[in-house]
């Protein structure tokens, strides 16, 4: 029972008493997640169900990483996402028209759900140097403007797309010391803290690997980094 139960309890004019206020610890539990235990089937159902309905809306940014998010969970269940040539056909056409348009961004994060999705497809993503480029360009606006949240989210998709590209994003002290303020900024704000400590953890990761069983990283010792 925590400080505030206590005082809830107590009448304003009662005493309060040193024992009233020791607040009880609490022991933290192992993490584990195991998808096969914690989503049961009724969860799938309306994950799957959510993944059909953007494809009936043609709502194929989301729908990829809907898929992606699948993937990860679950790769056995590559097969329930239902991915025709008619859908890889209509994610290829987002992709390219947010490249034409050059809304880096989203070109970006739809690149690399696709990547995910599947992977012996990569080649289908036609990242040259252009479109390279133009995310680059991206991320060094992020920087310029001190949107280090936004920097860093970008700067963790790209190397999920292309790891061994990876120097081009000139993860220098000073970059790293903007990523590490703009968590410290999200501290409290547990959403946007884990989302950025995630991708900190990718971006200073030694080796970046999707393969079919979905995302693997390999970290160096932390005195090495």
């Amino acid at each position: 029972m925590g400080i505030r139960k206590h005082f809830e309890k107590k009448s304003p004019d009662e005493d309060l008493k040193l024992q009233d206020l020791a607040v009880e610890q609490e022991t933290t539990p192992e993490l584990k997640f195991d998808p096969e235990i914690e989503i049961t089937e009724s969860d799938w159902q309306g994950i799957l169900g959510l993944l059909n309905a953007l494809r009936k809306l043609n709502r194929w940014l989301d729908f990829a990483q809907q898929a992606m998010y699948i993937k990860i969970l679950q790769p056995d269940k590559a097969a329930d996402l239902n991915i025709d040539p008619k859908a890889w056909q209509r994610m290829l056409d987002v992709l390219k028209e947010n490249r034409e348009k050059t809304i880096w961004a989203n070109f970006v994060i739809q690149a690399m759900s696709m990547k995910i999705i599947q992977p012996d497809k990569a080649a289908d993503l036609h990242l040259d140097p252009k479109a390279w480029q133009g995310a680059l360009d991206h991320s060094e606006y992020c920087r310029k403007n001190n949107n280090w949240r936004g920097f860093t989210i970008l700067a963790m998709y790209m190397k999920i797309i292309q790891p061994d590209k990876a120097a081009d994003l000139h993860l220098d002290p000073k970059a790293w010391q903007g990523m590490l303020d703009a968590l410290k900024e999200n501290r409290g704000n547990w959403w946007y803290f884990a989302k950025h400590a995630m991708c900190m953890k990718i971006l200073a990761a030694d080796k970046v690997e999707i393969t079919d069983q979905g995302l693997e990283i390999s970290m160096l010792p932390p005195e090495s980094f």
